[in-house]
């Protein structure tokens, strides 16, 4: 689905001026409205005609407005690696992604769902000319990441922006609405719901115990914060440390001696992923073994502290798969 000429053209004069100006990643949610409009379409559109084969054309609602697919996408291209493994989970392989291959080497979940996947990399400031060159029919996107580019990218195919500030299973839905994948991702979330149930019954043995969940910087942690993960603690049971700092995308930052002021029973860690390399495993959370103020915490003398995949400290439905393999595997021992 080419957009016109002139668009294409225009794009590719302001790759340029893209490439120098950085790639932080956006994390400004759409605005009220379009996740109000987003939460109405969460319900995927009759997708069979009792043959099994989803139908189109179809027309997809998401964060940004509205596009009308006239058949099943196959080249669909992904700006964002958070929304990269939504695709991975239901078994279809984006033409590109960003971050691809360096995702894949620090993350073992994430290298397990792309094992035998060809996917172009569009490395992690998303080569707008290899985009060009794939000819996506689709570009999909998130609202926490390149969403606010939504119209530079509707120039060069139909893009569509996911809603992520919502929960995971709707993110999942919507994606899998766009590439007919509906009756995939209802059994992807029958196990995930099986799952979440499993490390529900391993957060009871543990009762009163308080359970903070990190991502090792190096120098620092980052909170993830009992808000930006609900599936943890109201979902699953885990009791919360109160008075954590929220400030950040997934919550604030603290050091070492404020950790060891919050004294959690229970530590569930895992490695920045973007700072994090991938010849050195858990290099960002080793490196805190000899610390005086580590080794004195109540969660590490009492061996309490359970490594979780990179993908666990963000957006990733991979890496709430993880976070629930980690409560299950060691709450339940």
């Amino acid at each position: 689905m080419k957009k016109k000429l002139s668009g294409i053209l225009s794009v590719i004069i302001a790759t340029a001026v893209v490439a120098g100006c950085g790639a932080g990643q956006v994390t400004t949610d759409t605005n009220a409205n379009n996740k109000a409009q987003t939460a109405k379409a969460g319900a995927a559109q009759p997708d069979t005609k009792g043959t099994g084969e989803p139908v189109y054309p179809r027309t997809i609602k998401h964060a940004m407005g509205e596009v009308t697919l006239e058949k099943k996408p196959e080249r669909v291209a992904s700006v964002d690696i958070m929304g990269t493994d939504y695709f991975l989970v239901l078994d279809f392989a984006p033409i590109v992604s960003e971050g691809f291959e360096s995702t894949k080497s620090k993350s073992p979940i994430f290298a397990k769902y792309a094992e035998g996947k060809t996917v172009k990399d569009l490395g992690g400031k998303t080569n707008l000319e290899t985009l060009l060159e794939m000819d996506p029919e689709v570009i999909v996107m998130t609202s926490t990441g390149k969403g606010s580019r939504y119209e530079e990218f509707n120039k060069m195919a139909d893009s569509i922006v996911i809603d992520f500030s919502v929960d995971a299973a709707t993110r999942l839905m919507k994606i899998a609405e766009v590439i007919g994948k509906e009756e995939k991702a209802k059994q992807v979330l029958a196990d995930f719901d099986k799952l979440k149930n499993e490390a529900k019954a391993a957060a009871d043995k543990h009762k009163g115990e308080t359970a903070l969940f990190l991502v090792s910087n190096g120098k620092d942690f980052t909170v993830m914060h009992p808000k930006n993960f609900p599936i943890y603690y109201e979902e699953v049971g885990l009791t919360p440390i109160a008075g954590l700092p929220e400030d950040g995308k997934i919550g604030g930052r603290i050091g070492i001696e404020a950790l060891s002021e919050l004294a959690p029973d229970h530590i569930f860690i895992a490695e920045n992923r973007r700072s994090a390399k991938a010849e050195e495993p858990e290099g960002l959370i080793h490196i805190w073994k000899d610390h005086p103020v580590w080794k004195n915490l109540k969660a590490v003398k009492n061996n309490h502290v359970y490594t979780m995949d990179t993908l666990a400290g963000d957006t990733f439905f991979l890496g709430e798969i993880a976070g629930l393999e980690a409560i299950k595997n060691n709450l339940g021992k």
